[in-house]
């Protein structure tokens, strides 16, 4: 099965990395590192690559994508065309909302469990590795 782990180039989206990477282990998955851009692909490779070069040390198998379109729209499309166990996301970029829009539309679209990582979690993370 795989982990989808959308990559939009911020630093909050490589954070998420460390927690798929633990869920690829514990399941033997594949990770998909998925960077949607509106309209050139070009622009969408220095993110999953930056994402490669944080699990190619992790003993985990991994492939990297880059799609045109809507975030959302594309997250939940690629999440049906494989065998998917998990999408894992931040809920969004803002601190105020509870949940930001490109993660509502997943929430509500995709058919699979998506599991959310909030800011906290990933700062605890980080504390713990320093």
């Amino acid at each position: 099965m795989k982990i989808i782990v959308p990559i939009d180039g911020t630093n909050q989206s490589y954070e998420l990395v460390p927690f798929a990477v633990e869920l690829a282990k514990r399941y033997g998955d594949e990770i998909i590192f998925l960077n949607i851009q509106q309209n050139l692909q070009e622009l969408g490779l220095p993110a999953v690559k930056k994402s490669a070069e944080l699990v190619k040390d992790e003993g985990v198998a991994y492939s990297a994508k880059v799609r045109t379109g809507i975030a959302a729209m594309e997250i939940v499309a690629e999440s049906s065309n494989a065998n998917i166990r998990y999408i894992v996301m931040a809920k969004g970029k803002g601190d105020e909302e509870a949940i930001g829009s490109v993660s509502a539309h997943v929430l509500k679209l995709a058919t699979c469990p998506i599991v959310f990582v909030p800011k906290c979690a990933i700062e605890v993370k980080n504390r713990k590795s320093q």
